[in-house]
């Protein structure tokens, strides 16, 4: 008999017991390929002495000091290794706890900066439908998840606006005219009035809600265009994105556009313990560091030094190993061998995403998610981890699933992920 609150009480769920490298093992010593990297967090593979001695070490000289009276040499260098790997003018990091955290510091921080500007009538946030942005409330309101929005609509802030997801059959902008996915951007501006917009929040590339959903060409820069016009900020979920997982340091890499804000979590730690962040441009920092001088904001774990310390040495360890560069190599050879299932299997109707952020998008079935949990399911049971999700443009209708192994994995990694998954395929139980 368990005391823990399980997602699914009534599910039985295996003990995990150890993880080495792309692998976990359960307590019957049962081994799982983590095709998934969990939910996609354990970028760097499991059982990382490295990571482990940095936290242990940062825990025995002070594992808490409240941020609102210390800094510490973990946070400072998390900060520091964050500013030195990103591009676009991205300096400032405000460590959280999580993805969650980190976008409803993002959604404030927007609010304050026009605040800061004299522009109180700023207090919109514009995200797309099929998206996710995390599962507490302001987050989940900014999210375009019918499924997990249904049962909170009541408690959801009419704050948020939502506009269609770019469609993949789309030609994109012209030198003439936007395109429909923009034009859908636009008069969602315009519906609620531009002027009490604060931000637009979307994912470079799409991730639990619309598996590796890669805009079309002009897409993300026409969105910037649009912010621009209005004096909107961008801001950019990288939660699953950012650090390495799309071939990419960002996935706004891949577009050339610069956002204002990144949300960022999963990938900053590789797993090793809790952490996320909001990193923002000179122009946000500098409206509030010039203006009131105090962000209005805070949660008790952010800054904590033992999660600062995993992210920092989990940042060293990806530049040192150009795992970066080999999500990219990995990726192509995964994205082939993807390919190559679809043309097997009639299961596959697509495959779509960046890197070692793939998506597979499959037949429906009766119920929406169905097909992708069986699959998933499938899978688990012949020991590998994929990540299944529900729900597309039309709202619930839609199953798709992640393919997202940690960046470490070599070529007979994916050709074993790639075995797994085509027997599960072919399963017809």
């Amino acid at each position: 008999m368990t005391q823990v609150f399980y997602r699914s009480p009534a599910h039985s769920y295996p003990q995990i017991s150890h993880g080495q490298g792309i692998y976990l093992f359960d307590q019957n010593g049962k081994r799982y390929l983590d095709g998934s990297s969990g939910a996609l967090v354990a970028n760097l593979g499991h059982g990382r002495r490295e990571i482990a001695q940095a936290m242990a070490e940062q825990a025995e000289r002070v594992a808490f000091a409240h941020t609102a009276r210390f800094t510490s040499a973990a946070q400072e260098e998390l900060a520091a290794r964050i500013a030195a790997m990103l591009p676009y003018g991205l300096a400032h990091t405000y460590p959280v706890s999580g993805g969650s955290e980190a976008t409803e510091t993002a959604i404030k921080l927007a609010r304050q900066y026009h605040l800061e500007h004299g522009d109180p009538g700023r207090f919109r946030i514009l995200a797309r439908w099929a998206s996710y942005h995390g599962n507490s409330l302001g987050a989940l309101a900014a999210s375009g998840h019918i499924a997990r929005r249904c049962p909170y609509l009541p408690l959801l802030s009419p704050a948020f606006a939502h506009f269609d997801p770019p469609r993949e059959e789309c030609p994109g902008p012209t030198s003439a005219r936007e395109c429909p996915c923009l034009a859908s951007l636009r008069a969602t501006m315009e519906q609620v009035d531009p002027f009490s917009v604060a931000a637009i929040l979307l994912e470079p590339v799409g991730g639990s809600a619309s598996s590796g959903l890669v805009p079309h060409r002009g897409y993300i820069a026409g969105v910037r265009t649009i912010a621009d016009e209005f004096g909107v900020l961008l801001i950019a979920d990288e939660v699953m994105t950012g650090f390495g997982r799309t071939g990419e340091i960002l996935g706004m890499s891949h577009f050339s556009t610069a956002p204002d804000m990144i949300t960022c979590a999963k990938g900053i730690s590789g797993g090793y313990a809790p952490l996320g962040a909001v990193v923002a441009n000179d122009r946000v920092y500098g409206a509030v560091a010039g203006g009131s001088g105090r962000f209005a904001h805070g949660f008790t774990y952010g800054g904590h030094p033992v999660s600062c310390a995993a992210g920092a040495k989990a940042l060293a360890l990806l530049e040192e190993e150009d795992l970066v560069a080999n999500a990219a190599r990995m990726g192509s050879l995964l994205r082939d061998g993807l390919e190559a299932l679809r043309l097997r299997h009639g299961f596959i109707q697509a495959v779509r995403g960046l890197g070692l952020m793939q998506g597979l998008v499959l037949e429906p079935g009766p119920e929406p998610g169905a097909r992708a949990s069986r699959l998933a399911d499938q899978a688990f049971d012949r020991g590998l981890i994929v990540y299944p999700g529900s729900g597309g443009p039309e709202g619930v209708e839609g199953d798709h699933v992640l393919v997202a192994p940690p960046l470490i994995i070599d070529s007979p990694g994916v050709d074993e992920l790639l075995s797994l998954l085509d027997e599960s395929i072919a399963d017809p139980n």
